[in-house]
């Protein structure tokens, strides 16, 4: 069975796409004739996804050449994503020639994924995109527990306010805080979420603890030698385990949203249940019965050693905790746009708050 599993790995390995060597390098002579780079991607990309790229070169004379992904060292392509150096401020260049878009979606709000490409062979042949920015594959659904055995849920807040970008002209920006722990954004188009329900925030109660195990029992006594032998003693009976600890209370959720558009805090549907109950200990097992004593003399026929003794019952398992109570109702406050935020505010938060769409002037 090994070998099998090593002659399907080294069959994948030998199946996958083949790098170019070190030495492979374009014809001088068609790096000469080329006059202009274009890239062709995704037209928008989510944050933390990948997305693929298209390179083709522009001769002189018109014509164009794809630089590809693959090699074949029967037959190199012309071209290839290797000759291209490949580079952006919001997305690691990737292999094939594909992006992978950086994750923090409020990094990229303002600029959007900005990618460049420029010919290694001839610096002076370069191209650039920009890839806007689209959040429909983000998370919307967030669940966090207390700390520790049986601890309540955490406090949350969720502050929730429309924005503006150069992509959107209503951008929807909800910040998730829990405790003291730096703020966590999502975005989204305002015009395609739905009305309500859109974020689910849960804040539980830890688990219970879990019950402690019964003591196994103790083990009888062996019985005396004689004829016959004396019998073994029963095992002592296992302890039973313990209850389980009971579930930590539901958290506090409070939604602040903007009292201009009061209505974005029920775009939150907030979920403060109790943790748990722990599981109740097993029980501890039974003590082991005594050996029979031996049959003295052993010589004797008419001796017969003694009979064993019974084992010991099993502790019954300990009753399993209660649930935790639930949390108390979402409080849901209301203030003015600016002060929805709060003073933690990251600088790419900040820019957005201040961008304004440049005024067209009419002529």
């Amino acid at each position: 069975m090994r070998r099998a599993v090593l002659a399907a790995v080294v069959l994948t390995a030998a199946c996958g796409p083949k790098r170019p060597p070190p030495s492979f390098a374009p014809d001088p002579g068609l790096v000469e004739q080329i006059r202009e780079l274009r890239m062709s991607t995704s037209t928008r990309a989510c944050p933390g996804e990948s997305f693929g790229a298209v390179y083709t070169a522009v001769l002189n004379d018109g014509s164009l050449v794809p630089f590809e992904s693959r090699y074949d060292k029967d037959h190199p392509p012309r071209l290839h994503v290797i000759f291209l150096e490949r580079s952006s401020p919001e997305a690691t260049p990737l292999e094939g020639g594909g992006w992978n878009a950086y994750r923090d979606p409020l990094a990229t709000a303002i600029t959007g994924f900005r990618l460049s490409a420029v010919l290694r062979a001839k610096p002076s042949i370069t191209t650039s995109t920009v890839v806007a920015p689209d959040y429909s594959c983000l998370q919307h659904a967030f669940g966090f527990r207390g700390a520790g055995a049986g601890a309540s849920g955490p406090q949350v807040t969720v502050r929730l306010g429309i924005l503006q970008s150069p992509f959107y002209d209503r951008l929807l920006v909800a910040g998730i805080e829990v405790e003291d722990a730096p703020p966590y954004y999502v975005l989204a188009d305002a015009r395609a979420v739905p009305p309500s329900d859109w974020l689910i925030i849960e804040a539980r109660g830890s688990h219970g603890s879990r019950g402690a195990d019964g003591a196994t029992g103790v083990a009888g006594t062996a019985g005396q030698a004689g004829c016959p032998g004396g019998a073994g003693g029963p095992g002592g009976a296992g302890g039973n385990g313990s209850g389980g600890g009971p579930g930590g209370r539901g958290g506090q959720i409070t939604i602040i949203a903007p009292s201009e558009e009061p209505f974005l805090a029920g775009l939150v549907d907030a979920q403060v249940p109790g943790g748990e109950g722990g599981d109740g200990g097993s029980g501890g097992k039974g003590g082991a019965g005594g050996k029979g004593g031996a049959a003295s003399p052993a010589n004797d026929p008419r001796c017969v050693a003694g009979s064993a003794g019974a084992a010991g019952p099993p502790g019954a398992k300990g009753q399993d905790g209660r649930d935790g109570l639930p949390g108390t109702r979402p409080q849901i406050v209301t203030v003015p746009m600016r002060d929805v935020w709060g003073t933690r505010i990251p600088p790419s938060l900040a820019e957005l708050i201040d961008y304004r769409p440049a005024r067209v002037r009419r002529q």
